[in-house]
């Protein structure tokens, strides 16, 4: 009989057509059972919702243009699993991604948030942006990022829901605020996680605002901290 957790997958999709198909095909593949896989659908104009629905096992939400973050947060509020997993739309997992990170966060309850290593891979016929030319490391992630997190849903209650006001470093932000909280978080040393490149992802179409959205973020950071008691 199988007892362990129920996991909540989340994949918001805007527009990925083209790469959501293997993305879900990856998450069937896990060793890891149960999982619930919930897609919601930023408004997408291409054929995404239609090979969505040839998936039976996925929940399928559509939502207006409003971004990701209150994509993802409309799945964390359906969300029955007592872990939440999340992945971009392009990116994939290797099949035992979710068994490793569920295992290692049961033998060490106290962990809230992991992560695994990823590494990025170029889509054909796609040049590297020219921020990562010069990087000789450029395919190694050694960094949480949303596709490779795993999350026990306790924590939104302590942490709170995907900031809006952060067009390309929603997660970032969300993980400071995590950091902040002091939510114990651990990064599973084992590439789990593939991250696609192909020149349309909303990280590098938006990459000239990170700078100003870290500046704000330090600045967040900093007044949470200074309220912290002594």
């Amino acid at each position: 009989m199988n007892n362990l957790p129920l996991v909540t997958v989340i994949i918001p999709v805007y527009n990925y057509a083209n790469y959501i198909g293997a993305t879900l095909d990856s998450v069937f593949a896990q060793t890891y059972h149960p999982i619930e896989v919930i897609v919601v659908d930023d408004g997408s104009t291409d054929n995404s919702a239609e090979i969505v629905r040839g998936y039976p096992e996925v929940q399928y939400f559509y939502q207006s243009n409003q971004g990701v973050s209150v994509a993802r947060n409309v799945a964390i509020a359906a969300a029955k699993g007592e872990y939440i997993a999340f992945l971009d739309a392009d990116d994939l997992w290797k099949p035992d991604k979710l068994s490793l990170q569920i295992a290692y966060m049961l033998e060490n309850p106290h962990i809230g948030i992991t992560g695994t290593k990823a590494i990025n891979f170029l889509e054909s016929d796609t040049q590297l942006p020219p921020w990562l030319r010069d990087d000789p490391n450029w395919e190694e992630v050694t960094v949480i990022i949303p596709s490779t997190m795993v999350v026990h849903k306790s924590v939104f209650s302590q942490v709170g829901d995907f900031s809006v006001d952060y067009p390309v470093s929603q997660d970032t932000e969300w993980l400071w605020r995590a950091k902040d909280a002091k939510i114990p978080m651990f990064n599973i040393n084992e590439i789990l996680t593939l991250r696609r490149f192909h020149g349309s992802n909303l990280s590098w179409l938006m990459a000239g605002s990170c700078k100003s959205e870290m500046f704000k973020m330090i600045k967040q950071s900093i007044a949470r901290q200074s309220r912290q008691p002594e």
